[in-house]
């Protein structure tokens, strides 16, 4: 496939992967050595950032960084029923997930949608599997929704609402820009609070829908899908969210930024 603009391809035995130039000679290094990008990370840092599903690991930046001073690694892994049965592995396809994400993340980004740019991706062929890892900036002094809502020790109502709202703020502008994210849950929103004040990025966009100008986004596909994963982690924590919660998290969906 045709990589977007200010990012190179890397191949070596059966792994494939992108970088952008500051990133490049890094992740030549470690696919040659005969590790991945995300095993590299875990063996040589143990900080970690919530990341969507599993760990994730912080390292500095590397190169000519831009302005990013930290990036983070993440391992591609399954979930449901199906996780039981694959682990981690994904099916051969014309597009693997880590480019799919590159392509969907460069184009939500180039429409305003708040997603950490992506530095490098890699894909690990076995058979008629594969193993991949992607490689994002570092976005600071965030947590995901869920542990905004539910697990940040001394959390009040007040921040409560403010990450609810920023959420419903993020979700309206997908919606707004025709970016369909097929996962919106409460693990793939991350969330920055300055006090009372909050704003919230997406992740994990590798089975996005970009649509096309001159089709509207589906209202209601992702409210329905980010609101049943917090019923979901209400009745988990023991936690239900109140009219005030659930308020704020709908007037975020409606207003205008």
């Amino acid at each position: 496939m045709r990589l977007p603009e200010g990012y190179l391809g890397i191949t070596h035995k059966n792994s494939s992967a992108f970088a952008v130039s500051a990133a490049l000679e890094w992740a030549h290094s470690v696919l040659y050595s005969g590790t991945t990008l995300y095993e590299w990370a875990s063996q040589n840092f143990t900080r970690q950032a919530q990341a969507g599903r599993g760990s994730a690991f912080i390292f500095p930046a590397l190169g000519r960084a831009e302005n990013a001073t930290h990036w983070v690694a993440r391992h591609y892994r399954r979930g449901g029923i199906i996780a039981s049965y694959l682990d981690d592995r994904y099916l051969v396809t014309r597009t693997p997930r880590p480019f799919s994400e590159l392509l969907a993340s460069v184009e939500a980004r180039s429409r305003g949608i708040p997603t950490p740019r992506i530095i490098a991706g890699a894909v690990c062929r076995s058979g008629f599997f594969y193993r991949a890892d992607l490689v994002t900036e570092y976005v600071p002094d965030v947590t995901n929704l869920a542990s905004a809502v539910f697990r940040t020790k001394g959390s009040n109502l007040a921040l409560r609402t403010a990450a609810l709202h920023a959420a419903g703020n993020l979700v309206h502008l997908l919606e707004n820009q025709r970016v369909v994210h097929a996962d919106l849950n409460a693990s793939n929103i991350l969330v920055n609070q300055v006090g009372v004040v909050a704003s919230a990025h997406v992740i994990d966009l590798d089975r996005c829908r970009l649509l096309s100008p001159t089709v509207r986004a589906p209202i209601g596909f992702m409210r329905r899908r980010l609101e049943h994963s917090l019923e979901k982690l209400a009745q988990r924590y023991g936690q239900p969210l109140n009219e005030t919660l659930w308020t704020a998290l709908r007037d975020g969906y409606e207003t205008q930024l």
